[in-house]
């Protein structure tokens, strides 16, 4: 199977300071309290897809303002760093399969400063109006100067100006170091699917309908269908037997959604890291098993190695027995906090089905 990464030092981001995982497996199943850091360690294993390019960073920003419509990236970024440092900076180093190693750092610099008003418009990429052409006024504002160093060589610098809203400097379009695919709890409620790479290959095709009838067992088959001639995104239609009309995949429920972005996740993270948060959320416990079993086959074909968090009991002791065979390819990392320090407990599969099963020792 894949060990893309070996091991993971984080020194500082968001609420976690000097946290080493080793020995990091092919399955690799992360619990803990809230806050324990779980999302924060998959957020930073995503950057290593171009941790040099501001575009992967941007990716892993949580609203600093939920429920308003715009987004001010320069307090999201300001979020990266830990809050109990004098200094911004984010600083993390892995060493993967070859056993080298690669030192990510991310660094800023908070500045205040004036601009005039149509300098701000420009950047907003906002026409000014007639009134605005007469006048020059000068607006306070704070510049946050953010650079990015790997292997200590600095490989970009960007500017972020706290009443910035657009996105097109965040444009990643440079080359993966290793690929990685995150997928949120909640993605298959927010994002669109993309099935396209499954409704290719018989194999993946017909492993996935097995799935997909755990959810509804009168399901004939999934097809992309072009509805909007203007649109490039396919629509998917499920034919079933007591329908006598294909469905859109929309009208089905949570659970079949999550399942179906799981599968089309994994096809993807072909060679790569799957990043999965929370990857219980939505699966009905009646169909973890076939769920759960078919990843972790498929990632041991695909070249795969898995990130999984969870809270779930139940969740974590499916993955850990589930499949047999891949039971020497399963790690459990339990994160927690003590007196300031974040600390991680390691077991291999078999000694965390004996801590739990036998001395009655809680995983999460």
């Amino acid at each position: 199977m894949a060990r893309h990464v070996r091991e993971i030092k984080i020194g500082a981001y968001r609420g976690i300071s000097n946290l080493h995982l080793k020995n990091l497996n092919d399955i690799n199943i992360l619990t803990g309290d809230n806050n324990s850091g779980k999302t924060s360690v998959l957020e930073l294993l995503s950057t290593m897809d171009n941790p040099h390019n501001i575009g992967s960073w941007a990716h892993i920003l949580r609203k600093s303002k939920p429920g308003f419509k715009k987004r001010y990236f320069y307090d999201e970024f300001l979020n990266l760093f830990p809050v109990d440092e004098e200094d911004y900076y984010v600083g993390y180093e892995y060493i993967n399969i070859h056993k080298k190693t690669t030192k990510v750092e991310l660094k800023a610099e908070i500045e205040e400063t004036q601009l005039l008003e149509k300098e701000m418009l420009q950047l907003e990429g906002l026409m000014e109006t007639e009134h605005e052409k007469e006048t020059d006024h000068v607006m306070d504002t704070r510049c946050m100067h953010l650079e990015i160093w790997v292997n200590g060589e600095k490989k970009k610098s960007y500017q972020l100006y706290d009443f910035q809203t657009r996105t097109s400097m965040f444009v990643n379009k440079e080359k993966s170091f290793v690929r990685t695919v995150y997928i949120s709890p909640n993605a298959h409620a927010t994002g669109s699917l993309f099935l396209d790479d499954i409704l290719r290959s018989s194999e993946f095709y017909e492993v996935m309908l097995d799935i997909l009838k755990d959810f509804d067992e009168n399901i004939l088959s999934i097809n992309a269908v072009q509805t909007n001639k203007n649109s490039s995104v396919p629509e998917y239609v499920v034919l079933t037997r007591d329908h006598k009309k294909a469905m859109p995949l929309n009208a089905y429920g949570d659970g079949m959604k999550k399942a179906i972005l799981l599968l089309s996740a994994l096809v993807e993270a072909k060679d790569g890291i799957l990043l999965l948060d929370e990857f219980e959320t939505a699966i009905h416990t009646s169909a973890m098993d076939s769920v759960f079993s078919w990843i972790l086959e498929s990632a041991k074909k695909l070249n795969v190695q898995v990130f999984l968090t969870s809270h779930s009991k139940e969740a974590i002791e499916k993955v850990l027995k589930c499949k047999k065979e891949l039971q020497p390819n399963i790690n459990v990392y339990t994160l927690y906090r003590d007196n300031g320090q974040n600390l991680v407990r390691t077991m291999n599969c078999l000694e965390a089905i004996h801590a739990q099963d036998s001395l009655g020792l809680e995983l999460r």
